[in-house]
């Protein structure tokens, strides 16, 4: 039924179903493709009859939901989304594979267990040939969104039911799963069709935008190794005219190494012709000019280019670098291009707190940008163990060289050793493989992050402990050795020590990496740096978005309750999610989740193991007394048995203004007052 034809007129939709089964006639008002679907169905199936639909066993289920994992990860977050919406008013979210089996359900207590009681649960198949007409199963066999209510579904016992279906879609246009709603047929509406219609889309324009950002990080990889073998001069520069990449070709050619020239002027290290540094000067370009470079006492001649790279930013075209080439190189051109990306900022301002924790975690940061040792970061899931890395990297010497993040567990195993040392030309015979360089290569000069690097084998893991002690490696299928400078940064959630102990990790790099060891702790160990943390994520978001939201002082106070199992991580997630619910621009405690809000289960509050920390306890007792007193900081320094030196020292570390607390009870300013 389409949504237009509301109001539903249930009892003749009901004589109609009658009329058919009875006499196979057809009411010519019935929708078209409910109607054929009837036709189709009354072919092989008994109407009155009700039996259990086909379900396939647990098993079976959790290997299907593993391997469609990134579908339901992607339609998860909006089947939520759905169900806040409607949540109370009788309805369950439904996500469906191909096959039009049911992956995952959401939805009220009441109406699932009405659901499924019909067949309508985890493992169960609701395409025609099994439930016969009904949404679900329609919207895979017509490629369309479909709404079914009430006497619509060809099998009796489905009448009381209302579904509403849309189908997802790969990148290919194959349908890949089906996003349903359903509820009793007296709640019906007709927004329920648009709902599932908006969502689908949406789940699959993310697959969509995943894909190319997979394509890019790929074409990325092989541009980085086509620079390294092409046979011809390349160098790139910022536009202040320092060296960013020079390959192995163009030092040949200028008779200078690479590791002297990166990150310093170009000037610095060859004399540059006139025509040359007048179009750098000038920005403008410069096509197959021949010049000669003063190299030392050496002249050497080139056909050089030199192009420009615009960006352009609100309209207006900046020049960001030059690209330098020492022979027509008119085929890479466009690709060169794209080598010189936005870089990230992250300082030892980045890491924000004031805790004990964060403090030593900062003074320990600062101390590995000075050093070349290997760097080992430990910590929970969420906790920043990439942003430490990198802004390791960006405070070391070696900033202006390349990071390049390696995730060890998504490497397939059998691959892992090739991407690491890369191949030499010719490794392998009748592959058309003509060389690669692996990830130490393209780190050289800079610092290499590995992410979860217990799951690095262990024969990789030996090989890395010899480039650690030696720099060197050999590439698979080569004759020589190849030397590289790289700064290893290796992160983890797992504790190595047991694995060492189990002989699941290599005792010998353990120690290695383990020369300069970071632990993050959890946010929950350092609850105090809440606040800042809370004004860091809303002030990048007003960057971002550009609207500036705050949060109340009884929403941030009930944040400080929560154990934050998922630490920044989540705290991002439910901060962007809270901004996105309030229409004021400050986030109340009903914007925030549940789960903070004191609706986790009994069970989880019961045996909560958070205990408030020493400093903790002083926040509160400060805040506290600055309620009793409405700030007034004499009688504060009285309740607290502390000096008022002291009291403004505290109010100062903890960022506590007593203003927040000198309004009036009865103008109901504490629930709505400003922290951030």
């Amino acid at each position: 039924m389409q949504p237009k034809q509301y109001p539903v007129d249930d009892d003749r939709l009901f004589a109609v179903w009658q009329q058919f089964v009875a006499t196979g006639a057809l009411d010519p008002a019935l929708d078209p493709i409910v109607a054929m679907s009837w036709q189709r169905c009354i072919l092989r199936n008994n109407p009155h009859v009700s039996r259990d639909l086909p379900c396939i066993s647990r098993t079976e289920l959790d290997d299907r939901r593993h391997k469609l994992a990134p579908l339901i990860a992607l339609a998860r977050p909006f089947m939520e989304d759905i169900y806040q919406f409607v949540e109370g008013t009788g309805y369950v979210v439904v996500l469906f594979d191909a096959s039009a089996c049911v992956l995952d359900m959401l939805g009220d207590s009441t109406m699932q267990q009405q659901a499924e009681a019909v067949g309508l649960r985890p493992g169960a198949y609701w395409n025609e040939g099994h439930a016969g007409t009904n949404a679900f199963g329609l919207a895979l066999y017509e490629r369309c969104p479909i709404h079914i209510v009430g006497a619509e579904h060809f099998f009796r016992r489905f009448h009381t039911l209302s579904t509403s279906a849309a189908p997802i879609y790969d990148w290919e246009g194959k349908p890949i799963g089906v996003l349903g709603m359903a509820c009793l047929a007296s709640a019906s509406t007709s927004s329920t069709l648009a709902t599932v219609h908006a969502a689908a889309r949406a789940i699959e324009h993310q697959l969509h935008a995943d894909k190319l950002f997979n394509e890019l990080n790929t074409q990325r990889t092989q541009l980085s190794a086509i620079v390294e073998a092409i046979s011809d001069g390349l160098i790139v520069c910022d536009q202040a005219g320092r060296v960013v990449h020079m390959n192995v070709r163009a030092a040949q050619i200028l008779g200078m190494k690479r590791e002297t020239a990166v990150g310093r002027p170009l000037s610095a290290s060859v004399e540059l012709p006139q025509v040359v540094a007048e179009a750098m000067r000038q920005g403008v370009a410069l096509i197959d000019a021949e010049v000669r470079f003063q190299v030392h006492e050496l002249q050497v001649g080139c056909l050089t280019s030199l192009i420009p790279i615009r960006w352009q930013v609100d309209r207006v075209k900046q020049i960001e670098g030059f690209i330098v080439t020492l022979r027509r190189l008119d085929l890479v051109h466009r690709l060169v291009q794209r080598m010189v990306g936005a870089r990230s900022n992250f300082t030892f301002a980045s890491i924000i707190g004031e805790s004990h924790a964060i403090n030593q975690v900062r003074r320990q940061a600062q101390a590995a940008a000075r050093s070349t040792a290997p760097v080992l970061i430990t910590g929970e899931s969420g906790t920043g163990k990439g942003v430490l890395a990198r802004v390791i990297h960006n405070e070391s010497t070696r900033a202006e060289g390349p990071f390049v993040t390696v995730n060890c567990r998504v490497l397939p195993r059998d691959l892992v050793v090739g991407e690491f040392l890369g191949y030499d030309i010719g490794a392998f015979q009748g592959n058309g493989l003509q060389g690669q360089p692996g990830k130490f290569e393209l780190a050289h000069g800079g610092t290499l992050h590995l992410e979860e690097i217990e799951a690095l084998p262990l024969e990789m893991q030996a090989a890395l402990l010899r480039v650690i002690e030696t720099g060197e490696f050999m590439r698979l299928g080569a004759q020589r050795v190849t030397s590289v400078d790289v700064r290893l940064i290796a992160t983890t959630s797992l504790d190595l020590e047991r694995l060492v102990l189990h002989g699941d990790f290599r005792a010998d790099l353990y120690y290695a990496l383990g020369r300069i060891t970071i632990r993050l702790a959890p946010l929950r160990e350092r609850i105090s740096d809440l606040p800042l943390l809370i004004r860091d994520v809303l002030e990048r978001m007003r960057r971002q978005t550009g609207r500036a939201v705050s949060i109340s002082y009884d929403a941030q106070q009930m944040m400080r309750c929560y154990h934050w199992p998922g630490n920044v991580r989540e705290l991002e997630n439910v901060l962007e999610r809270a901004a996105s619910l309030t229409d004021t621009g400050m986030i109340e405690v009903g914007h925030l989740p549940d789960v903070i809000r004191g609706r986790s289960s009994e069970t989880d509050r019961t045996f909560d193991p958070h205990v408030p920390a020493l400093h903790e306890a002083e926040y509160e007792a400060i805040i506290r007394a600055a309620r009793a007193c409405r700030g007034n900081a004499t009688r504060m320094a009285q309740m607290l048995g502390i000096g008022r030196t002291t009291l403004w020292r505290k109010l100062k570390a903890a960022n506590i203004s007593l203003d927040d607390f000198k309004a009036s009870p009865r103008s109901g300013a504490r629930s709505t007052r400003r922290i951030v």
